[in-house]
């Protein structure tokens, strides 16, 4: 099966809440398998049937991305690209969510009291949440 794998810097929960995340936000129909989500969705116009997961690994989370029913008709080259830019949808929503949106040393350091406590945000919703130490 053909995929494309990125290893991100963030915990598996995170890279699992903006899978569903962007297929929601884009009204895209999918479906929980044991190891993956699998999608049905347009990319550039052509709709493929996607098996998206993610991964813990030692140093962050594997994301993948495979393509289980290209469009008929795609070259190689467009499948490489098509399952890319689902990639990168996923990896820009994480970008914007969790670095731009709030400062970057709060998703590095413990906060100053020590608790563990941080705010974290994903989807535009502000919870308190215990996020130090938790592996995904």
């Amino acid at each position: 099966m053909e995929n494309v794998k990125r290893i991100l810097p963030y915990v598996r929960r995170y890279v699992l809440m903006a899978i569903y995340d962007v297929l929601d936000e884009e009204s895209i129909s999918y479906h929980k398998e044991e190891d993956a989500i699998v999608a049905r969705a347009k990319v550039y116009g052509n709709i493929s049937v996607f098996s998206i997961s993610a991964e813990e690994k030692e140093v962050g989370t594997e994301l993948r991305v495979a393509l289980l029913q290209p469009c008929g008709g795609l070259s190689e080259q467009g499948k490489e690209r098509t399952m890319a830019a689902m990639s990168d949808r996923i990896v820009q929503y994480l970008e914007n969510e969790l670095l731009m949106n709030r400062p970057v040393e709060r998703l590095n350091h413990e906060p100053e009291n020590g608790s563990g406590k941080r705010i974290c945000q994903i989807n535009k919703i502000i919870r308190e949440e215990y996020c130090y130490g938790v592996s995904g």
